[in-house]
């Protein structure tokens, strides 16, 4: 059980390290997270290795002495390998016994491994993708023991705060200090769901993510975002540097939220579950003066537009059989209800300079990469806010392009469920850094990340990974 408690920060900006954690009451044994690696080449061997492991424990070794050992001999490129994530040497013990079992049978179809446990015999299939979500994925608490274990948060919480620049201050929202209720927690989503807090908080939480991603040697052959997450996927494919990514997170935010407000609606979001094709049909059918904001897989989509209309879609649906759900945003994005935030962005990111960046960025509005050319870049950015979000095109094409792994990287993962619909039909992996969504520990859903992109081939360094809490 981890106790926490924040700074009161009422009416205080938080400036240097004070947003970390004032005292805390750690059972460090349920908080190390641990990383066994191993590789051999071939299966024999590879089953020897995890079967003496075992015994290691059984015999007392730690978890953090042989986790140290085995991370130090690791190679992405062996042809066998084996790795898993674990809190515990008991569980450690039993996954391992488990996995040995698993080596030896040789059963077409064998049983799956344990959660946690990840396999991998080929090298990488194709290309390595981050993915980035956008508003609606913040939670709060979202990424908390990341902040507290890896060094490399530091930084980008005070960039953050620097950008913010109000109080309550920005990490505040994310780490509310009363928690303890249903009314509060109510409470601290609403806050947290703001337009002008949610998108510079789920860009700092992503931001760390990448930081501790890189940390360990994981880089991306290209990247894309859904919504607010393409600015991410922007700063994260180097096209815009670290300082203008938080001060656009903010903008962005600001006046969306300042766009809604002005207006007696601000409007609304209804994600339905039906092929785009139904819903555009039933917009015909009953006048409906709504637009089609997100093509998110082939079998879910988003509507924005005017609330009192979103609520006659959302009983047309029921009486058609159709799921449908509010989505928990502020406003009515990717339509005319948010223009007003659309000429003073777009007049905002003239001062921000566009680099060619490292790897291309896929564009929600074309499904294609991002322009080189400055301009180019500049204008389609800022369109975004009112074109429609081509998520399934975007993916489509970033798999004919050659990416076979798609990391969703940020709070939950949600991406990860519509890029599974969106290709399952061709081969590809996705999996978020955040698959809990915070109902495990951070730093093991991290760390279940980072085994599944070792076991894939893809090059980690393992040997950075800290095993106890504040290395």
């Amino acid at each position: 059980m981890l106790f926490l408690q924040f700074y009161n920060v009422s009416g205080q900006r938080l400036t240097e390290t004070r947003y970390l954690v004032l005292g805390a009451i750690v059972d460090t044994t349920d908080q190390q997270v641990e990383i066994l690696a191993f590789c051999a080449d071939n299966k024999s061997d590879l089953h020897q290795a995890v079967r003496s492991a075992a015994r290691s424990l059984s015999r007392g070794a730690t978890i953090g002495t042989l986790g140290g050992k085995t991370r130090g001999i690791f190679a992405e490129n062996a042809p066998f390998r084996l790795l898993l994530a674990c809190t515990d040497p008991e569980t450690a013990r039993e996954n391992l016994d488990t996995a040995a079992g698993w080596l030896q049978n040789e059963e077409e179809s064998p049983p799956s491994l344990p959660p946690g446990v990840f396999f991998g015999t080929q090298a990488p299939a194709g290309k390595l993708a981050f993915v980035f979500p956008g508003q609606g994925s913040q939670y709060p608490f979202m990424g908390r023991l990341l902040l507290e274990m890896f060094a490399e948060s530091k930084p980008v919480a005070d960039l953050a705060e620097q950008a913010f620049d109000r109080n309550p201050p920005l990490l505040s929202y994310i780490y509310p200090e009363d928690a303890g209720t249903q009314d509060t927690a109510a409470y601290n989503e609403a806050a947290l769901r703001n337009t002008d807090v949610a998108q510079p908080a789920i860009g700092v939480i992503s931001h760390v993510m990448v930081e501790i991603l890189r940390r360990h040697g994981v880089f991306p052959d290209a990247a894309c975002g859904h919504s607010y997450g393409e600015l991410t996927a922007l700063w994260a494919g180097g096209k815009i540097r670290n300082t203008d990514f938080m001060s656009l997170s903010v903008a962005r935010g600001s006046l969306m939220a300042s766009a809604g407000n002005a207006s007696e609606d601000p409007g609304a979001m209804l994600a339905v579950r039906t092929p785009s094709e139904k819903i555009e049909t039933l917009i015909r059918e009953h006048e409906a003066d709504l637009v089609l904001a997100n093509r998110n897989s082939p079998s879910q989509s988003v509507l924005s537009g005017p609330t009192e209309e979103i609520d006659r879609m959302r009983e047309i649906c029921r009486k058609n059989r159709i799921i449908s759900a509010k989505l928990p945003v502020s406003a009515a994005f990717h339509s005319r209800l948010v223009m007003d935030a659309a000429a003073p962005f777009h007049q905002h990111l003239e001062s921000v300079p566009f680099c060619p960046g490292n790897i291309p960025v896929y564009a929600n509005t074309t499904a294609a990469p991002y322009p080189a050319d400055e301009r180019g870049a500049r204008d389609l950015l800022g369109r975004h806010l009112l074109q429609p979000v081509n998520f399934i095109d975007e993916i489509r094409h970033m798999h004919e392009d050659g990416v076979r792994t798609f990391v969703e990287v940020g709070p939950r993962a949600v991406l990860t469920g519509l890029i599974k619909n969106i290709l399952s039909d061709l081969s590809h992996n996705a999996f978020s850094v955040d698959e809990s969504a915070g109902k495990k520990s951070a730093v093991l859903d991290m760390a279940f990340a980072i085994c599944r992109i070792a076991a894939l081939g893809y090059p980690v360094d393992l040997e950075k990974w800290p095993g106890h809490p504040g290395v």
